[in-house]
């Protein structure tokens, strides 16, 4: 994988900014509004550590900045960070989340019509913007080497629950008969 700024280690962010079509806005948040947060689409997609759909209204205004800027409409920031490349991930979103995604970027202007397969991945990454500052705590810790760890730390929290109050030999036999190979 090239080292850009979209890069940490073997994991890659992507950020998508695309513009809403003022007459589509609504269906648009009635439908992320009604995504479950505990059975989320994304959670289809296995290379995903974390992604999310926003919808930005405008810019808002420091008293700082010399003039106010405006968006030209709402626009649609889609954020992810995920193992592997861009091209993989998008295939994947593109082919697992086919109906979600053409319902999501079927609101947003320029997107092809139908918003699935190879024109939707082109869409994607022609609004793509460059991540400008890029941090990952384990940037080569794939999400299944993160659920593997948080797996072995439920499990350790479970067994010191358990083995308090044991004597020395019981508790290396308890330690043992949980965790040896």
């Amino acid at each position: 994988m090239p080292l850009t700024s979209n890069t940490a280690g073997q994991m890659y962010a992507l950020t998508v900014f695309t513009p809403v079509m003022a007459h589509r806005l609504d269906n648009l948040q009635t439908f992320l509004d009604g995504l479950p947060p505990e059975s989320s689409p994304l959670q289809q997609l296995e290379m995903v550590h974390f992604a999310r759909w926003v919808i930005v209204p405008d810019f808002v205004s420091a008293t700082s900045q010399p003039q106010p800027e405006h968006l030209p409409s709402p626009y649609l920031l889609f954020s992810a960070t995920f193992d592997g490349s861009l091209d993989a991930f998008l295939d994947d979103l593109c082919d697992k989340l086919a109906s979600e995604a053409e319902t999501i970027w079927g609101c947003c202007t320029g997107a092809p019509a139908p918003a699935r397969g190879a024109a939707l991945k082109a869409y994607l990454k022609h609004n793509q913007i460059q991540t400008g500052l890029f941090f990952a705590a384990y940037p080569d810790a794939t999400v299944s080497t993160v659920k593997r760890a948080l797996e072995t730390r439920e499990k350790t929290i479970a067994f010191a629950t358990r083995a308090q109050g044991l004597e020395l030999p019981a508790l290396r036999e308890a330690f043992l008969r949980e965790f040896a190979p």
